[in-house]
């Protein structure tokens, strides 16, 4: 595990703020957010409510007016994403009934938002918070709503607590069946269609999509992919095939 961290460690400690700054302060404060967030999720959906809320206009003020670039890479990271997920409340809203990606293929890219002083949409932010980590992991905060986009984040992102909520949301989305499925009978990976748009970077990060995948899944998953990666077929399908079989 921590071998699969470094490089994202590496790249705090080379990163240093134009200003000085402690090393888990905060671009804004992100907690009323956290709280918005945490209370608008239900069964793994989003209420989007929470976008006619006064903690929320506060909130999208606060990203608006902030200058990330003077902090660490760990707080930059945080503040992205956060600023990710309060855009796509927005977005869900606006766009009630066109939550999917797959339904509606202008959802990233049609609403632009004011975030530290530049106009962004979810797809510029996205952008940004690949340049800020400079690894695909974060990818796995890239929700959209949609049944084809990894699932909503517990709780937003803090500067202290970044390189724990990357690796909850990595292994929420490998050690699921509706993300990967391995069919040791055939030696078959199934990954779902989202993986698309990671599948080049995992390998060119990682050696292979395997060995990408391996440190966030469980120890007994991991075990079955590592014995027989060799000669493993990998197919990325909309829709993950599963047998009914007796338990």
């Amino acid at each position: 595990m921590l071998l699969a961290l470094c490089g994202f460690e590496t790249n705090a400690q080379k990163t240093a703020p134009t200003l000085t700054k402690d090393l888990y302060d905060d671009v804004v404060d992100h907690r009323r957010f956290d709280s918005l967030w945490r209370a608008s999720k239900r069964f793994g959906k989003l209420n989007t409510d929470a976008v006619w809320s006064e903690a929320y206009a506060t909130y999208r003020q606060s990203l608006a007016n902030a200058d990330p670039g003077s902090f660490y890479v760990d707080s930059r990271l945080a503040f992205w994403i956060n600023a990710y997920l309060a855009v796509l409340m927005k977005v869900m809203q606006l766009r009630v009934g066109y939550r999917s990606t797959v339904w509606d293929s202008l959802l990233l890219v049609r609403d632009t938002f004011t975030i530290a002083h530049a106009r962004h949409t979810l797809k510029s932010l996205s952008d940004t918070i690949i340049a800020t980590a400079q690894t695909v992991r974060v990818r796995a905060f890239f929700c959209t709503g949609s049944s084809n986009a990894p699932p909503f984040p517990t709780g937003a992102c803090f500067a202290k607590t970044m390189k724990a909520l990357l690796r909850e949301q990595l292994r929420r989305v490998c050690r699921s069946e509706r993300y990967v499925l391995y069919d040791p009978a055939v030696n078959v990976l199934q990954l779902s269609a989202m993986f698309k748009d990671w599948f080049y970077e995992m390998s060119a990060e990682a050696g292979t999509v395997v060995d990408f995948l391996l440190p966030w899944m469980t120890e007994a998953s991991a075990a079955q992919l590592a014995l027989r990666k060799d000669g493993m077929q990998i197919v990325i399908s909309d829709r993950i095939e599963k047998w009914n079989r007796a338990r």
